[in-house]
C-alpha cells in the first residue's frame, strides 16, 4: 500500500477526521506507519479513543480501495491527497486542512486565484441577484468563484459565474454517491464541465448535517477572500467567515436591510469589523493589491437599501445602462424607476449620464 492509498483509507475511517489524521501522521511518521501500528501503539498515542482504535484496525482497507477506484473510474473522478505535489497549496497552511480531495472537473482551477461567495439558503431576491452580479464581475476580472452548491446564495453564485462563461468551484458536504441537493445535480454537471466539484468525503458519505459547516473551511481555504452576500444569524456563511478569519483571509460583507431576517448576520459581521462591500470593485481593489490595508471599518458607513432600491441597484454597474434596459430588467414602469434611480443618486451610489443612462459611482 502506498502513502497515497493509506491516506485514502484513513480519510474514510469513521469519525477519525483530518485533524487527527495529521496529528497521527506527525507522530508515527506517515499514513502507512499509522495503518501499520498495532492496537497498543495507537492507544498510547493519546489521540484516539478505544472506539477509534478499533475503527482503524477493523476497517476493510483492500475492499475499500478497490471499490473506491472502481467508482472513480466509472464516474470520472480523481482523488488528490496531501502528499502529492498537485494538492492545492492554499489548503496546506492550516491545522484542520483536508488530507484528501475528490474532484470532478478541471483540476487546474484549484490553483487559480479565487474568491468565495457564500450566504443564506433561504435567500431573498436581492441576495440572489447580488450574488449573480458579484460572481459575474469576479470571473470577468479573471477570478474563480468558489461556493458550496447549496440552495440560495450558493446556487446563484455558481449560476452567475457560469452565465459569464467563467470558472467556478463547488465544495460539497457529502460523497459523490450522494449528491445534495438533488435539484442541483444538473448545475453540478455544468460546474464540472467549466470548473470543478470538490469533496473531501469518500463516495459512501451521505449528506450529514455536521458535514456542511465542516466543509466550509475548504471554501474559505481555496479562496483569497470570502464575500458574505446575505446571511441570517444562524447561517452557515458565518461559519465560513470565521474559518476565513482564522486562516488570515479577508472577509467582505454586502450590507442588508435591517428588517431582513436573512441578512441580520451580515450586518452583525460589519458591526464586528468585517470589510463592507457595496460593489465587487471593493473586493477586487483589496485582493488585487490596489488598496491600502483594511483599517477595521471604523470610518465606513453602511448604506441600507429599500426593497425597490435592492432590485434596481444590482442592475447598474460600471458600464452605463439605459433606462429602458432597467425597465426590462426590473419590471418597474419608467416613472417609478426614475424615482428609485433618483433615490440611489441621493445616496451617492449611482449617477445619471446624458441620454437617460446610469452608472455606479
Amino acid at each position: 500500500m502506498t502513502e497515497r492509498e493509506a491516506l485514502l483509507v484513513l480519510n474514510a475511517v469513521p469519525d477519525l477526521g483530518a485533524v487527527r489524521i495529521r496529528k497521527l501522521m506527525a507522530l508515527f511518521g506517515g499514513a502507512q506507519a499509522v495503518l501499520g501500528a498495532g492496537r497498543e501503539q495507537l492507544a498510547l498515542s493519546k489521540l484516539l479513543s478505544l472506539e477509534l482504535v478499533t475503527n482503524i484496525l477493523n476497517f476493510s482497507k483492500d475492499k475499500f480501495l478497490q471499490d473506491e477506484y472502481n467508482l472513480m473510474q466509472r464516474k470520472g473522478i480523481v482523488a488528490l491527497t496531501a502528499v502529492e505535489e498537485n494538492f492545492p497549496g492554499s489548503l496546506n497552511g492550516f491545522d484542520d486542512a483536508p488530507v484528501v480531495l475528490y474532484l470532478k472537473g478541471r483540476m487546474e482551477v484549484l490553483h487559480q486565484p479565487s474568491v468565495a461567495l457564500v450566504g443564506s439558503r433561504a435567500a431573498s431576491f436581492y441576495g440572489c441577484r447580488s450574488a449573480k452580479f458579484f460572481a459575474r464581475t469576479f470571473v470577468e476580472a479573471g477570478l474563480t468563484v468558489v461556493s458550496g452548491l447549496a440552495r440560495g446564495i450558493d446556487t446563484a453564485s455558481h449560476q452567475g459565474a457560469l452565465e459569464a462563461d467563467g470558472t467556478t468551484v463547488a465544495v460539497i458536504g457529502c460523497g459523490f454517491n450522494h449528491m445534495y441537493p438533488k435539484e442541483n445535480i444538473p448545475l453540478m454537471e455544468r460546474i464540472s464541465s467549466q470548473g470543478c466539484v470538490v469533496s473531501e468525503f469518500a463516495f459512501s458519505m451521505p449528506p450529514l448535517k455536521h458535514n456542511f459547516p465542516w466543509r466550509n473551511r475548504i471554501i474559505s481555504g481555496l479562496s483569497r477572500a470570502t464575500v458574505v452576500i446575505e446571511a441570517g444569524l444562524r447561517s452557515g456563511a458565518l461559519i465560513t467567515a470565521d474559518y476565513a478569519q482564522a486562516q488570515h483571509k479577508d472577509v467582505f460583507v454586502l450590507p442588508s436591510n435591517i428588517d431582513n431576517e436573512h441578512g441580520l448576520g451580515s450586518n452583525q459581521l460589519i458591526r464586528d469589523g468585517a470589510c463592507m462591500a457595496l460593489t465587487p470593485d471593493d473586493v477586487l481593489a483589496r485582493i488585487m493589491g490596489e488598496h491600502r490595508p483594511f483599517s477595521g471599518g471604523q470610518d465606513q458607513k453602511v448604506v441600507l437599501l429599500s426593497d425597490e432600491q435592492s432590485r434596481v441597484y444590482p442592475c447598474i454597474g460600471s458600464a452605463p445602462v439605459h433606462l429602458d434596459e432597467l425597465v426590462q430588467e426590473t419590471g418597474f414602469d419608467i416613472s417609478r424607476l426614475i424615482n428609485i434611480a433618483l433615490s440611489l443618486e441621493l445616496k451617492h451610489l449611482i449617477r445619471q449620464l446624458p441620454g437617460q443612462y446610469y452608472v455606479r459611482k
